[in-house]
């Protein structure tokens, strides 16, 4: 099939449509606004969409010019096992190459061989912070 990528900002709904596909919307516990802010104030990212459906979508959080790092990589279950998330992975990995910075990525422990076929090694232990972040009012 072909699917149709792009640089602009989806809808937030369309956003956190996709986000509640991958059940991250409990995780993340925030609103559509919100999360549309995250991917507005991104470096960079991608979405994919299948005719006018976000199917899938990545960022890169970065100073632009040290460090990048690759999250929010997610593709809508329905879709999955059809390249998207490679070729999301790919077209961030491009993008970051351009401007020559160095390109982290965190994933789950059951995630860690798809992004070592991607061509990512461990290099580090990652840790996150124990208490959930509450919204600053």
């Amino acid at each position: 099939m072909n699917y149709r990528f792009s640089e602009l900002a989806p809808e937030p709904q369309a956003l956190f449509d996709l986000y509640d596909s991958v059940q991250w919307n409990e995780f993340l516990q925030l609103s559509k606004e919100r999360l549309f802010q995250a991917i507005e104030q991104s470096w960079y990212a991608i979405h994919v969409y299948d005719d006018e459906k976000l199917i899938g979508t990545g960022r890169v959080i970065s100073d632009g010019v040290i460090n990048a790092v690759l999250c929010g990589i997610a593709v809508h279950p329905d879709y999955r096992r059809q390249g998207i998330g490679s070729d999301i992975v790919r077209g961030l990995v491009s993008k970051c190459r351009e401007s020559r910075l160095h390109i982290q990525l965190f994933c789950t422990e059951d995630k860690a061989d798809y992004y070592r076929h991607l061509g990512f090694e461990t290099f580090a232990v990652g840790m996150k912070e124990q208490g959930n972040v509450e919204e600053a009012e």
